[in-house]
This record gives C-alpha cells, structure tokens and sequence, in this order.
C-alpha cells in the first residue's frame, strides 16, 4: 500500500512538472491542496494566470514573489487569514481574487500593487480598507460585498479609473459623499446593507446604482431620483421597478439612529386614507437645515465655503423635466498660485479642507443658481411620481431658491416636517 502511494505521488509530482512545464495558465482548482505547490516556484517562473480556487490552502509563501510574470491570481474559497508582504510586491499583479477566505484584514501594503485593475475580497471578515489603497490608481473594480463594512472611506471616490463597486451584504449606513465625483464609475451594487439615505448630489457619471433591500432607506433626493428616473424613462413600468428596486421606500426608520446626524419627523396627510408620520435621516454632512418660511442668513463658514469651492470648482447641476434629464459637470478650475492655499497647513481648517476635497452635499436644485451646499440648506420634502411614489428630498441654498423651487417642480406634495435632534 505504501509503495503504491508513493508511487502515485511520483507520478501526480511528474504529471504537475510537464503541465507547469508546457502552460502559461494554471487551471488547479478543486484539487484538496493544502500547501501552494513550490513546483510552480522551481519550473513556473513563465507562468501567467495561477488558478486555485476551492483548495485547502492556510497561507501564501514567502517566496510567491519570484512568479514574476503573474498577472492574475485567483485563490478563492480557500483557509488564508493573514497575506504575506511578498504578495504585495507582485508589480505585474492586475487581478488579485481573496474571496471566501479568513480574512479579517487588508494590510497597509496592498497600497504596493499599483497595476491592480481588479481587486475581489468578497466574503470574508474586513470591516476596514487601509488608506494605502489610495495608490491605486489603476484599479477598476473593487469588489468587497459579503465582510463586515459599515462605513467605506471618502478616498474611494478618488479613484481615478474606479468603474464598479461592488458592496452588497454589508452593514454600511451610508456611502461616501466623494462617489459622487468619481469620474468613470458605472455601477456602484450595495444591496442589503443598512443604508438609511443615500448621496443627496447627482453623480457625475450617472451610474447604475443597484440598492435592493436595504429596508431603512426612505428616500432619494431630487437629483439622484431624477438622474434614476433619466436611465429608464424608455422602459415600460415594471421594468422600472427592477432599476429603481425593492425593499425600501417604507415610512419607517430604524430605532438605532446616528444621534449626530439630523432626523426629521414627517408629516403625511391622508396617505391611504389616513395621517402618517415617520422619521428620515439626512446625511452627517449637513449640521443645519431651514424650512421653506424660514428666512435667514447662512452661516460665515458655510458661506466661506461655497466661495471657496466655486472659485475652484466647476460644478454644475441641470435638471430638465420633460423629458426627464439630468446633467451634472465637475471639473477644477485653474487658479493662480497666490490664491492656492493649502488647506492641510491649518488644523483649524482641517474640517474645511475634507468638505471641499469631497464635494457638497448637493448643488441647489433651483436651476437658475448652481450654489454649492455643504453644511446648511433648506429643506423641501414632497412626493415624486415619475416612476411611483417615492418621498424626495430637495436642497437649495436659501429661501429664495426654494420658495422658486416649489412653482415649478414635479414634486407635487410638500410635506410638513419638523426637526427632532
């Protein structure tokens, strides 16, 4: 018995040789390995696609530096719960696969593989991304949907060739305010999180955003409604309920609230026959909001901000209603060097400069004004029906704008709401 074993063993170790030998992508999926085969390492230095999905796999050695010509590496459904340094130096690296694996974090050296184009951590337990990933500057796809997120980082909407975010069954309350920015994103999937709101400004890129079942969401805002609405007018009704989705939209909220952020008790009358009221929670961005009768000044700071993020910023937001369109621009303006402070050199601005590098809450959906909104609006809740049925929520940046606003608007309900916090 054991001269037959190892006699298989020779041949299984001469068959493995002549396949490294002969190939340039490894198929070895399923196959019970416990160890990374240093075959590969004695006779794969050619080798450029390394598949080794559903092994037993508990570690990635050291010496997985010397496959130099690697381009992707796929290791999911695997043991692995730490990375080894060496993987990061892999510089030819554009797919890297960890899925369904044991990790519970990503180390600050990843940042290393700058030609990374496809990143999927999915189904593990990560609930942080190191800020070293920034240095990605190569990287389209981020899949991490399955861990333990509940917040992701602004730099994520820094990215500059970022196409698809991958996110659902998380437990993310809301997403970053700078995705708004990010210039080529296509689709952003954040099914079944927690998400209580989503980004209050259009996106640049107008994206397919996919949020099914993220059962505390309650409202979409004007522009984000619109700019949805613009991808499907074409479609019949129920095809529109598959891009707008389900499992969300209930006049509820959950009990477990940010105590910082701003919530707002609305008032609906006579919907299906009867008052309702129920809460919804604005974004952490905005400190202060005003209703429609209020007439006062902005605060100093946030009207500092507005100049100084317009005097920076082309930033535009164009909404036609018939037919639904939505049009957003943003692009930096070229300064000279006497007015290019930098913000970062004062921690008393430090707050300043991180509402600017990530964008405004909103742009005011008076289509005469394109003012910034980072920190204070005034508030316009009402129905919209273009698709069905959904309460939206529409910042402007003063009384004026929004007592304009409500003459021509499609929201055709305004509902009354008072502050809560």
């Amino acid at each position: 018995m054991s001269t037959f074993f190892h006699r298989y063993q020779k041949n299984n170790s001469t068959e493995m040789m002549n396949e490294i030998k002969t190939k340039v992508i490894l198929h070895w999926n399923c196959r019970g390995l416990m160890e990374f085969p240093e075959a590969i390492r004695i006779y794969g230095s050619h080798i450029q696609e390394i598949y080794l999905k559903w092994n037993k796999l508990t570690t990635l050695p050291p010496w997985i530096i010397e496959l130099f010509n690697v381009t992707n590496l796929y290791i999911y459904g695997n043991l692995i719960k730490e990375l080894p340094p060496e993987l990061c130096q892999m510089s030819r690296l554009t797919v890297l696969d960890l899925s369904a694996n044991k990790l519970e974090q990503i180390p600050p050296y990843i940042g290393n593989l700058v030609n990374l184009k496809s990143l999927l951590i999915n189904q593990n337990f990560i609930d942080k991304l190191p800020a070293e990933m920034k240095q990605m500057h190569n990287l389209e796809i981020l899949s991490i949907s399955g861990n333990k997120f509940v917040a992701l980082p602004e730099w994520i909407g820094s990215l500059p060739k970022l196409k698809e975010l991958n996110a659902d069954n998380n437990c993310l309350k809301e997403l970053p305010n700078r995705l708004t920015l990010s210039p080529e994103i296509s689709i952003i999937s954040v099914c079944s999180n927690r998400l209580k709101y989503l980004p209050l400004n259009g996106f640049v890129s107008s994206p397919c955003i996919r949020f099914d079942a993220n059962v505390y969401l309650n409202y979409l805002s004007y522009p984000l409604l619109y700019q949805l609405t613009s991808q499907i007018q074409d479609l019949f009704m129920y095809d529109q309920r598959s891009i707008l989705g389900y499992g969300y939209f209930k006049p509820h909220c959950e009990n477990t609230v940010l105590h910082r952020n701003i919530k707002l008790n609305i008032k609906i009358n006579a919907l299906h026959g009867k008052d309702t009221d129920f809460m919804i929670e604005l974004p952490r961005q905005l400190l202060k909001v005003h209703n429609i009768c209020e007439n006062t000044v902005v605060s100093l700071w946030e009207l500092a901000l507005r100049k100084a993020y317009t005097e920076r910023y082309k930033h535009t937001l164009n909404i036609v209603t018939s037919p639904v369109n939505i049009n957003v621009q943003y692009e930096p303006i070229a300064i000279n060097n006497y007015q290019n402070l930098d913000f970062t050199m004062y921690p008393i601005n430090c707050a300043s400069c991180n509402l600017l590098t990530n964008g405004p809450v909103s742009i005011c959906v008076h289509s005469q004004c394109q003012q910034p909104i980072f920190t204070e609006a005034w508030v316009i809740v009402g129905i919209s029906h273009h698709a069905q049925p959904i309460t939206t929520v529409a910042l402007c940046c003063c009384k004026k704008c929004a007592s304009e606003f409500t003459k021509y608007s499609k929201m055709t309900v305004n509902h009354d709401w008072y502050h809560i916090n």
